[in-house]
């Protein structure tokens, strides 16, 4: 009876901290580290209706007495029936109640100590995931998992095929639209030339040491579904002022890739680095 509360008790806990850091999240703008803004309002609704339904959960959970006294009320009953005129049938309850309490032993004991813990462990540390801990995006790290690019066919360009990019206003254009630029047909040759001020984060490219790519995380859906894209940026010596993971603005133009060894052909070539803080959207959609 007690490891089935403890369990119940549990999965109403864990809901009531995902409800409370989704709404939390939601109200703060976080919620954008984790799924694409277009969910934004269904989910806050969703997580309201968890909250409603884990509050209900908690109403309607017997306590051990309640349920301790309704079974011997039902069990009382039936005895009682046939002996209903019997003037010590209270004493009798009484006795009976009180000789029927479970008694635990030693192996039922440690059994209840370990559950306990385990649900204290469980519920403190979703509560400081979830709440305590400040959110975080994706970084290098993902990049190292994931394939770089793989999906950047897929990703909708910003001109259609057979257009061209010369004349076009690109100071709008993301990573995000410079990466699906060089795979879409004859991009690479449309794009370079062309200048752009781009930001993203740092990450290496592993093929040219006098390279890296800024890189930044496409969502469609949530975070876990997020691809990376990105452009390499020729900068010989830049493990020295920009480590990995630091964001950064690039302004230049994009050149035939001096580093041969690189798998990307295509290179920013920058005219300035500029160190910056993490957007407060550091995904692109």
């Amino acid at each position: 009876m007690l490891e089935r509360l403890l369990s119940r008790w549990r999965g109403v806990a864990l809901t009531l901290i995902t409800v409370v850091a989704t709404v939390w999240l939601s109200m703060t703008g976080g919620l954008s580290l984790y799924i694409h803004p277009r969910y934004f309002v269904f989910t806050s609704i969703m997580a309201v209706i968890g909250g409603i339904l884990a509050i209900a959960a908690i109403a309607a959970t017997p306590s051990r007495d309640e349920h301790e006294h309704d079974h011997e009320h039902e069990h009382d009953h039936g005895h009682d029936h046939d002996h209903s005129h019997e003037s010590d049938a209270l004493g009798t309850s009484t006795a009976r109640r009180n000789n029927r309490r479970p008694r635990l032993g030693a192996r039922q004991r440690i059994a209840v100590v370990a559950s306990t813990t385990v649900t204290l462990i469980v519920v403190v540390t979703a509560f400081v995931a979830l709440i305590i801990a400040p959110p975080v995006t994706l970084s290098s790290a993902a990049v190292e998992n994931r394939s770089l690019n793989a999906n950047a066919q897929t990703v909708d360009s910003p001109i259609d095929e057979g257009e061209t990019l010369r004349g076009r206003d690109t100071s709008s254009f993301t990573v995000k639209d410079w990466a699906a630029m060089l795979r879409q047909g004859d991009g690479e040759q449309q794009v370079l030339g062309e200048r752009a001020k781009l930001v993203g984060f740092v990450t290496v490219d592993p093929d040219a040491p006098d390279a890296f790519i800024l890189a930044r995380f496409v969502v469609n859906c949530c975070a876990i579904d997020a691809a990376p894209v990105g452009v390499a940026v020729h900068q010989p010596g830049w493990q020295a002022n920009y480590p990995v993971d630091t964001w950064v603005e690039v302004d230049g133009a994009f050149v035939t890739n001096p580093s041969a060894s690189s798998a990307e052909r295509v290179a920013l070539m920058p005219t300035t680095v500029t160190a910056i803080d993490q957007p407060s959207d550091p995904y692109v959609y």
